[in-house]
This record gives structure tokens, C-alpha cells and sequence, in this order.
């Protein structure tokens, strides 16, 4: 029986072996939990009889005395008072003679209780203990004694009413009253000894049943502690037996040893796993081969990782360089070309001059939609929340193409929503590529016609605004086929196309991840001979009045001129100090310029200025030195506004700038209008 009992705890789950060790252990816990509670509650009746004990014998001592009372005093109050302490005992016999009735009534029996004065609380406790143990030697002779107690006071109340009629008949002289007392007296005597005995007896049982319940409860414990101890060592040496066969194949196997086998004990989850350690050891030698040919991959991989990582800041720094290097000379070239724009009066002339700007303007496009290209590819494109106004920028962008709109003799209109702020928080510089590059798509593509531009209001509220944009034309089209494919990078129409118009093919894939990347959506609708309707969707933040406030006044702001402003230029190229300084005399500032940053401090600490214009990268000393050395004089020329001027683009310049103590930034080419607007902007502050 044992050994079959065994073999089925063996086979088992380790789950099923665990509820089956703390069922056993939870059974015994609880059959040692009931028996205590009998315990307390038995040894709480017993509790309860001795404190009944006490009230009936405090009832039958106040009833004699009160006897004895009446017997000098022969007053009925004293007898009734006698009658009166005589119902606690009287009401406990009640109890004692229904519960020795075969089938006793136990309303009754409890109502005698509660007249005996017992709390109802313990009065079913009393009355169990009675009915469960009245065939227990102590119980039983504590009922006897109880009884015989009762006997002696049915003779006392005899008594009692034969003094109490020749006290009332009035015939009773003093010596028979003596007489009667006397017996009254021995009474009394017996009934004392009786509630002697019924305490001692409830005394010596109460005791009995303490040593029984705790030899109960010291078996139960052993037997708990035992069960547990047996049950959790064969569950236990089933599962370290497996384990450690499984451990000593692992070992074997870590060896290189594939040619043995684990032993299976049992057909629980060890035994499952012994027999799938075994499956696996079959196929390790075949998983080792494939390893060795994975990890072959990964090195491979690794290192073209490295290579693609390598070849990224590769590209990266030579953007940034190319940038810089194509820049400066177009800083010069631009900046040179406006100049004479504003200077010659002949009109030939003037167009040649147009014909440059818009050409440099056209490689800068270029330019700046690869190096976007680039940062959006990388994932470093990083966006601003400035006011901004989208009257002005489509003003603008239509301005930026004019030349190109009168060579084709086509209309562009434009109309914005009433219901549109003025002015709504947005990225200016993200806003006019994506426009510029829709608008100029829309005037390249199109030969005759018109090109119209529209913002509608989509739904607004206090805090936002989802607007709109629509730019469409009456070009040529894009073929159905192609619809699909027109936002990937240098893809285009067809390649008649690209060979007529010219182009990088990136414009419209920027302008669809530029949308996207603030969370907007772009569509287009096209018909080969119909021309093309491109929308885009995007939410926009509202500004306070006081912000609208401050922008109108800086779109109102006319001329200033610098005069009495004296500026030091810092920059090593001969070309961009002449156009930086020509630019500056057309306001009336006085200049002066410094070729690197040593020659920048030296003179910045020999004369006053109020302003600084900043390169970056110089010989000897560059732009972020200079300006922290600047930054450490120890007196009030250490708060000097300096703004950078740098042919970098790459994203973390400006916070770079910033983080060195430059107070703004200024890319090259830079735009006439933007460097006043920002040289006035820190003159301000100060």
C-alpha cells in the first residue's frame, strides 16, 4: 500500500505533489485549529459554571440571611426578599431537571439559566457542556452534587414557609422561632458543603480537560511536523534525484560529452524535462553547427555595421563641411549680387544680376533640401514653435518666385480663411520650405494658366487650430501610375520630366516627411494634362493677444538706421568681411573687423562696441573661444550681445552657440532683413 502510494506521489506533477503536501499539512492545521476552539469554547463553559456556581451560592447565602432577618424582624418585606434571592436557584434547578428529560426543551432550558442570572452568552456553552459530557465522571458528579444541593434547598424553602405562617398566624413564641433557625442553620450548613464539592469537582474536570486537550494538541502538532517532514523529504529526494541526473548530463554535455543519456525517474515535469534534455542533446550537435555559421554572420554583420556607422559620420561631418565650404563662397556671391541688384540701374543689367541671385538661390534650394535629407534620414531633424504669419509667408514665397512666374506669364492667388488668426505659433523656416517647394513645383510644372494657393480652417478651439493648405496648378499632371511613388526620394513624374525641368527629385519627399514629422498628412490629386492639387493637414497652437501684439509691431516696424552703432565683424574670409561691412553701411553702422578671435579680444578690450558679429571657424582662435574668453572678463563688457554668423547648418549648432555664450545665431548666406532684424532685437535688450 505504501509502495503503490509512492509510485503515484512519484509520477505526479511537482504542482500537484506541492497541493497535495500543503493540503495534508492545511487538514491536520485545521483539525488542530478545531480542536482548540472546542477546547476554549468547553474550558469557557466550564468557566461559565464556575461563575453560575458563584451566583447561586451568593443567591442561597442573601436567601438564608434574609431568612434569619425576617425571623427577629417578622417583617413580609425580609420573607419576600428571602422568596426574591431564592429564584436564581430555583431558576438553574429548572434547567438542571428539563436537560435530565430524554428529550429536553431547550427554550426552557435556557430561560432557567438567564433567571439564575447566568450572562445569555454563555448560557448554550453551560448547555452543551451539560448534554456532551454529563457522562463524564467530573461532570456527573458535579450534577449529583448540584442535585442533592437542590434537595436541601426544596427542605430549606419548607422551612421557610412553616416559619413564615406562625410568624403571620401569631402564635410562634421566640423559643420555636430558635428552633427553627437552628435547622435553617443546618441546612444551610449542608448546602455549603454541596457547593464545596460542585467546585472542586468543576475544578478537578476543568484540569482534566486542560491536560487532555493539550496532550491532544502536542499529538496533532507532532503528527503535523511528522506528516510534513516525511511528505516534503520524499517529494523533495524524487525531485533532487531527477535534478541532479539532469545536472551530471549538463555537466557532461558543457564537457563536450554527447554520448550519454540522462535517466528518466519519474513522469512528472523532471521527468518530462530529463526526456527533452535528452531530445536535445540528439540535435546539439547540428544546433553547434549552425551556431558556429550564425556567429560567422555576425561578425560579418558587425562589421559592416561598423562600416555603415563609420561611412554615416563620414557623410555627416562631410556635410557639414561641404556645407560650410559652399556656403561661404555663397555668402559672398549672393550677398555681393543683392548688393548690385540695389545699386545698377540698367535694366539688362539688373536681370543679369537676378538671373545670378536666383541661380544661387536655386543651388542653396538644392543645398539645404540635401543637408534636410540628410538630418530627417538620421532622424536629427529638430522643430521650433515661433509666432509666425501665414499672409506673410505665402507673400513671401510668391515674392521668392516672381521672376520665374513673369518668364511663363502665369497668375498665382492666394486666398486664407477669414476665421485664421493673424498670427499662430509654427516653424517659419519648416513652413516656407514645404510652401516654397509645393509653389515652386506648381510654377515649374506649369506652362500656361494659373497656380492657387488656399488655407481653409479645418476645426479650432481655445488652444489650436487645424488648418488646411492647398497649392494647385493647371501643369501638366502626374501620371496615375506614378501618384503613388511622387513623395519618394528622386522620384519624379517621368523622366522627360526630369530631363525638360531639371531637378533632384527630393523636394516633395521633404515636404511629405517635413508635414509628417509634425504630425500632419499630404495628398495629392492629379490628371496627366490637368494639372496637379496638392493639400497638406496640419494642427498649429494659438498665441496669447499680447504675443500677436508684439509680432504686429515687428511686422509694422519700418527703417532703422544704425548710426552712433558701432559693430565688430570677426571674419577670416577678406570676401565676407566686405559684404558684411557694405551690408552694415547701408544702416549707417560703424564697423570694425578682427580676422580671428585673438585680434577680436585684443580690440574688443581697447575699444567699445556694442555689438558683435561672431564666426565660428577661424585660424588661431575660433568663434566659441573667443566668446568664452569674452564671457570670463571679470567687468560689465563681458555682457556684450554677440551673434554668430557661420556657414554651419548641421543640427546642434545653434544649441552649441547657445551653450557657449553666444546669444543668437545667424546662417550663411544670410538675408538682409533677418540680420537687422535680429542686430536691433539684442541692441534692445541692452
Amino acid at each position: 500500500m505504501i509502495s503503490f502510494f509512492r509510485r503515484k506521489l512519484r509520477d505526479i506533477t511537482i504542482s500537484m505533489k506541492l497541493y497535495f503536501t500543503v493540503g495534508i499539512m492545511a487538514l491536520l492545521v485545521t483539525i488542530e485549529l478545531c480542536t482548540l476552539w472546542f477546547a476554549i469554547n468547553t474550558l469557557s463553559s466550564v468557566r461559565s459554571f464556575v461563575n453560575g456556581e458563584g451566583l447561586w451560592s451568593k443567591a442561597q447565602k442573601d436567601a438564608v440571611y434574609s431568612l434569619f432577618i425576617y425571623a427577629n424582624s417578622h417583617k413580609e418585606a425580609d420573607y419576600q426578599a428571602f422568596r426574591q434571592f431564592l429564584k436564581v436557584p430555583q431558576g438553574d434547578n429548572k434547567t438542571r431537571l428539563e436537560l435530565q428529560k430524554p428529550q429536553p426543551d431547550m427554550r426552557i432550558a435556557r430561560e432557567g439559566f438567564i433567571e439564575g442570572r447566568n450572562h445569555p452568552e454563555d448560557v448554550d456553552g453551560m448547555i452543551r457542556l451539560i448534554t456532551r459530557f454529563h457522562n463524564i465522571s467530573y461532570i456527573n458528579k458535579a450534577i449529583i452534587a448540584w442535585g442533592k444541593a437542590e434537595i436541601t434547598m426544596e427542605q430549606l424553602i419548607a422551612i421557610s414557609d412553616k416559619l413564615h405562617n406562625m410568624i403571620r398566624a401569631n402564635v410562634v413564641s421566640q423559643k420555636e422561632i430558635d428552633k427553627v433557625m437552628r435547622e435553617v442553620n443546618g441546612l444551610n450548613s449542608k448546602v455549603t458543603l454541596l457547593e464545596d464539592e460542585f467546585s472542586f469537582t468543576l475544578g478537578d474536570g476543568s484540569r482534566w480537560l486542560e491536560n487532555i486537550v493539550l496532550r491532544l494538541l502536542l499529538t496533532l502538532s507532532l503528527t503535523i511536523g511528522t506528516t510534513s517532514i516525511l511528505i516534503t523529504i520524499s517529494v523533495s529526494r524524487g525531485i533532487e534525484k531527477g535534478v541532479k541526473a539532469i545536472i551530471e548530463g549538463a555537466i557532461l554535455v558543457g564537457k563536450g560529452v554527447l554520448n550519454k543519456r540522462v535517466t528518466v525517474y519519474s513522469r512528472d515535469e523532471i521527468g518530462i524535462l530529463a526526456d527533452s534534455f535528452n531530445r536535445m542533446i540528439d540535435t546539439l550537435e547540428y544546433s553547434l553547427y549552425n551556431i558556429r555559421k550564425l556567429k560567422d554572420t555576425e561578425r560579418k554583420l558587425k562589421k559592416e555595421k561598423e562600416k555603415a556607422e563609420t561611412s554615416e559620420k563620414t557623410k555627416q561631418l562631410f556635410l557639414a563641411k561641404m556645407s560650410h565650404e559652399i556656403r561661404t563662397p555663397m555668402n559672398a556671391i549672393l550677398g555681393f549680387a543683392k548688393l548690385l541688384e540695389e545699386s545698377i540701374e540698367g535694366k539688362e543689367q539688373q536681370e543679369f544680376i537676378r538671373i545670378i541671385i536666383r541661380s544661387g538661390d536655386d543651388l542653396l534650394v538644392i543645398l539645404n533640401d540635401i543637408l534636410d535629407f540628410s538630418r530627417m534620414e538620421a532622424g536629427k531633424l529638430v522643430f521650433e514653435s515661433i509666432p509666425i504669419s501665414l499672409k506673410e509667408i505665402i507673400k513671401t514665397n510668391i515674392l521668392m518666385i516672381e521672376t520665374k512666374r513673369k518668364q511663363k506669364n502665369i497668375e498665382i492667388n492666394y486666398l486664407i480663411d477669414e476665421k485664421i488668426p493673424d498670427v499662430i505659433m509654427g516653424d517659419l523656416v519648416r513652413m516656407n520650405q514645404i510652401l516654397l517647394n509645393l509653389i515652386s513645383n506648381a510654377v515649374k510644372f506649369t506652362e500656361k494658366g494659373q497656380v492657387s494657393i488656399s488655407v481653409v480652417c479645418i476645426e479650432q478651439n481655445e488652444e489650436k487650430i487645424v488648418l488646411d493648405f492647398g497649392v494647385k496648378d493647371t501643369g501638366i499632371g502626374i501620371p496615375g501610375e506614378k501618384l503613388g511613388r511622387i513623395f519618394e526620394s528622386f522620384e519624379q513624374a517621368t523622366n522627360d520630366t526630369a530631363r525638360k525641368f531639371g531637378g533632384a527629385g527630393l523636394g516633395l519627399s521633404i515636404v511629405k516627411q517635413l508635414v509628417e514629422l509634425q504630425h500632419g498628412e499630404i495628398f495629392v490629386n492629379s490628371k496627366p494634362g490637368f494639372g496637379s492639387d496638392f493639400h497638406f493637414r496640419m494642427s498649429f497652437l494659438k498665441i496669447c493677444s499680447q504675443v500677436k501684439k508684439d509680432v504686429a509691431e515687428k511686422l509694422a516696424t519700418g527703417v532703422q538706421l544704425g548710426t552712433g552703432i558701432h559693430i565688430l565683424v570677426v571674419e577670416d574670409n577678406l570676401i565676407n568681411q566686405m559684404l558684411v561691412i557694405k551690408v552694415l553701411k547701408q544702416r549707417d553702422f560703424e564697423t570694425d573687423v578682427a580676422e580671428n578671435g585673438r585680434i577680436a579680444l585684443d580690440k574688443y578690450e581697447k575699444n567699445d562696441f556694442d555689438i558683435i558679429l561672431m564666426d565660428v571657424q577661424m585660424p588661431e582662435m575660433d568663434g566659441y573661444e573667443a566668446t568664452q574668453k569674452i564671457r570670463e572678463l571679470k567687468t560689465f563688457k563681458k555682457s556684450i550681445p554677440i551673434i554668430a554668423m557661420t556657414a554651419h547648418t548641421i543640427k546642434g549648432e545653434y544649441e552649441r552657440c547657445l551653450e557657449m555664450g553666444m546669444d543668437d545665431y545667424i546662417s550663411k548666406p544670410f538675408d538682409k532683413k533677418d540680420l537687422f532684424e535680429k542686430i536691433f532685437k539684442h541692441l534692445k535688450r541692452t
